[in-house]
């Protein structure tokens, strides 16, 4: 199973999210309501890891990331693979703490994703995924009708196992108490 670095919303803008997939799962589209996850952006994907040294490196990125405020601002797809999604506004804070990451857990992890790759990543927080053509065009007015922009923070960063989900480690970044 893969491994995901997540970022994961505050309270609030968690709650909204929530509200987006209750409202999708009622209409057939389950996965993430039901999944376990944390509403999140996920900054990197790696088929297999270390895990000593991930938990460390975890430690370490939050005690020097702050967090990052964040504004979704449409609802978008990616229609090649059947997820429906919020797309924040991509400032130059959040693709710092991109890098950032990266650079910080290099070696760490085998078979990285590509499309989370710097320069190739696409922020953003999943709706619905592992949808068909005709799964996006019925999800994406659903998810449209979200009161948008959507303002949040990205408090907290999380090692997750996946399908099914798994925290693995969660830490809060740097001035969260």
């Amino acid at each position: 199973m893969p491994f995901a670095l997540e970022l994961t919303l505050d309270h609030l803008a968690a709650a909204r999210v929530r509200e987006l997939w209750g409202q999708l799962a009622t209409a057939g589209f389950t996965f993430p309501a039901e999944s376990g996850a944390n509403p999140h952006v996920s900054l990197g994907i790696w088929d297999r890891i270390d895990h000593s040294g991930m938990e460390h490196a975890i430690m370490s990125f939050a005690m020097v990331t702050p967090p990052v405020d964040v504004v979704f601002v449409r609802v978008a797809s990616f229609t090649d693979s059947g997820v429906v999604f919020l797309a924040p506004h991509v400032d130059p804070r959040l693709l710092a703490v991109h890098a950032n990451c990266h650079r910080h857990f290099v070696g760490l992890g085998d078979g990285a994703w590509p499309h989370y790759a710097v320069g190739a990543w696409v922020p953003h927080c999943t709706l619905a995924q592992d949808l068909d053509a005709w799964g996006v065009a019925h999800a994406l007015p659903i998810a449209q009708q979200a009161h948008l922009p959507l303002r949040g923070r990205l408090e907290s960063v999380e090692l997750v196992e996946f399908r099914p989900v798994h925290r693995l480690l969660a830490a809060r970044l740097a001035g969260i108490v």
